[in-house]
C-alpha cells in the first residue's frame, strides 16, 4: 500500500508536468548535516547534488532542478541542529535566504539533520532548534520544508534496516505537524527503497565499503531524485523540478539503478 501511494504521487506529478515551468522564479537553500552535504572529504557526502546538481568536473552529476534555478547547499558536515544555530553556519543560511529572497525570489528551504543530534541529545532538543529555524524562515519569508533523515544502510540479517534514526524522524513530523509546514518523508522512503533493493544494491551507493551512512555519486543520483519527486508531490505543479521518469521508476518500484 505505501509504495503504492507514493507511486501514484510521483507518477501523478509526472503526467501534469508541462515544458513550461511556474512563472513564480524559485530558489532552493538546503540546510543539515553531512547526509546533504556534498563535499569531498572522507565520511561526507548527501543527497544535495543529485537535487541541487554539481559542475565539479571530478563528480559531474545532473540537476533535478530546471536550468537557473538557484540552488545553494547551506549544508555542514558533522552539524546538529544545536552547532548549526550556534557556529555561524545559520548566519550563512540566513544571509543566503536573504539574498534570494531580496531577487524577488520564492525561496524554499529544505532541513534534514537527525544523524549527529541523536549522538548527543534526545530528540525533543532537535526538536527545539528545528522550531527556531522554522520559525525564524518563516519571518524572513522563505518557506521552510522538514525533512526525515535520510536512513543509514545496515541491515539485520533478514534484510530489513536496523533504524535507529527513527525517533528523531519521527520528532521532525511531529514539528512539521506542529508548525504546518511541508514534510518530506526521506526516511521512511529511504528504507522501503533499500529494502526492496537489498543490502549488496544499497551498498553500491556507499561513499566508502565501510560508511552505511555517506553516498557516492550514485548514492547523491538516486536520493537527490528521491528528494526531488517528494518535493515536487508536496507542492504539486509549482516547482521547477524536471522529471527523471527512468530512475522515478527505479526507485518507485524498488528496482537498484547501479
Amino acid at each position: 500500500m505505501f509504495r503504492r501511494t507514493i507511486l501514484s504521487l510521483v507518477l501523478g506529478y509526472c503526467l501534469v508536468f508541462v515544458s513550461a515551468f511556474p512563472q513564480v522564479p524559485t530558489s532552493f537553500v538546503l540546510v543539515g548535516d553531512s547526509t546533504t552535504d556534498n563535499t569531498t572529504i572522507l565520511d561526507s557526502g548527501g543527497w544535495g547534488n543529485g537535487f541541487c546538481g554539481s559542475t565539479n568536473i571530478t563528480a559531474l552529476t545532473p540537476s533535478s532542478l530546471a536550468p537557473n534555478t538557484p540552488c545553494i547547499n547551506t549544508a555542514k558536515n558533522g552539524a546538529t541542529t544545536g552547532s548549526f544555530l550556534t557556529d555561524g553556519s545559520w548566519n550563512v543560511t540566513v544571509a543566503t535566504v536573504q539574498a534570494e529572497i531580496a531577487k524577488g525570489r520564492r525561496t524554499l528551504v529544505t532541513i534534514q539533520f537527525g544523524h549527529n543530534d541523536m549522538k548527543i541529545a534526545p530528540p525533543e532538543s532537535m526538536g527545539a532548534n528545528l522550531t527556531i529555524m522554522v520559525n525564524q524562515l518563516r519571518a524572513l519569508g522563505a518557506e521552510p520544508v522538514l525533512v526525515t533523515s535520510l536512513t543509514r544502510r545496515t541491515f539485520f540479517d533478514n534484510g530489513t534496516i536496523d533504524d535507529l534514526l527513527g525517533p528523531w524522524a519521527d520528532e521532525t513530523i511531529l514539528i512539521s505537524q506542529q508548525e504546518h509546514t511541508h514534510l518530506l518523508d526521506l526516511h521512511a522512503h529511504s528504507i522501503t527503497y533499500v529494502e526492496a533493493i537489498g543490502p549488496d544494491a544499497a551498498h553500491r551507493l556507499n561513499r566508502s565499503p565501510d560508511d552505511d551512512t555517506h553516498l557516492n555519486e550514485n548514492g547523491t543520483i538516486v536520493f537527490g531524485r528521491m528528494v526531488a519527486d517528494l518535493m515536487a508531490a508536496s507542492f504539486p505543479r509549482q516547482l521547477p523540478i524536471i522529471p527523471n521518469f527512468g530512475l522515478t521508476f527505479n526507485i518507485t518500484h524498488g528496482i537498484a539503478s547501479y
